[in-house]
């Protein structure tokens, strides 16, 4: 056992190099499939690209960017968050009534890791977390945008807001 006073030495750190970012950059390439009919938006395919510096363990890295994709396509198509108007309280504050994208809806996802050392630390690497959550509804809304000609400009996009778009009531596409 240590006893006070035995460890006198003391660990520093060294300054952090000139990076070339100092934050993470993203991007998702989406393809959809509209039913003009049913107004049902189907995810085909998300192309995921990601720089967080230097990739370290590959695998993990991939999961990151697929799950990021996942919970984009949940935000953007699925997850309708409904609250009490007089109270507050989450009225669908379960799986049963709140939709998230599960086996059904997922599409092929792509990942593609852009290893690059920029991070500014004397490994280059960087965290990913969120990052990959960011364009993907947004992608998506594009994709829908480029498939129907006519944007919807609210969350989730479900088949009454497509149709709607399509019937010509922007009014009642961005509820």
């Amino acid at each position: 056992a240590l006893l006070p006073g035995q460890v006198k030495e003391r660990g520093v750190r060294g300054t952090n190099y000139d990076a070339y970012m100092k934050q993470v950059h993203g991007v998702h390439f989406t393809e959809v499939e509209v039913d003009t009919e049913t107004g049902n938006v189907r995810v085909k395919r998300i192309v995921t690209i990601q720089d967080a510096g230097r990739v370290i363990d590959k695998l993990l890295f991939e999961s990151q960017l697929i799950g990021g994709a996942i919970q984009g396509l949940s935000y953007a198509l699925l997850e309708n968050r409904a609250l009490d108007r007089n109270y507050g309280p989450q009225m669908n504050a379960d799986l049963m009534m709140y939709k998230i994208a599960g086996a059904m809806e997922m599409p092929e996802i792509i990942p593609v890791p852009f290893d690059i050392a920029n991070a500014g630390n004397n490994c280059g690497m960087m965290g990913l977390g969120e990052p990959p959550n960011i364009p993907g509804a947004a992608a998506i809304a594009n994709a829908v945008f480029n498939a129907i000609g006519v944007r919807i400009r609210s969350l989730p996009i479900t088949p009454d807001k497509v149709l709607a778009a399509l019937a010509g009531h922007p009014t009642t596409a961005s509820i």
